[in-house]
């Protein structure tokens, strides 16, 4: 068991903000595919150059993982940690967001 968790309704393209670590700033990208622990993601502009390690929000979990393949606006992710979005509400509530 990985303990990833993932989202399991997904249509053909899903809108997701992506950052590259450790500093970035979030930019709008779109999830066309995904697998057991990859991704792949749609960037516009110059894409993500090989190695980069994101950060990926979705509408209901935060991914972690490294660009392993790139080609234009298309890069792999390779998927290490995620992070349900909902369990992060008690932490939030306890620091007075």
């Amino acid at each position: 068991n990985t303990g990833m968790e993932y989202d399991t309704c997904m249509p053909e393209r899903v809108g997701v903000r992506v950052r590259r670590l450790p500093d970035g700033e979030f930019c709008n990208a779109f999830q066309t595919s995904s697998g057991d622990r990859f991704f792949e993601l749609d960037v516009t502009g110059d894409g993500l150059p090989l190695g980069s390690l994101l950060e990926i929000e979705s509408g209901s979990a935060l991914y972690w993982g490294e660009v392993r393949q790139q080609a234009g606006s298309l890069a792999l992710v390779w998927i290490e940690h995620s992070l349900d979005k909902s369990k992060l509400q008690p932490i939030r509530e306890s620091w007075g967001e």
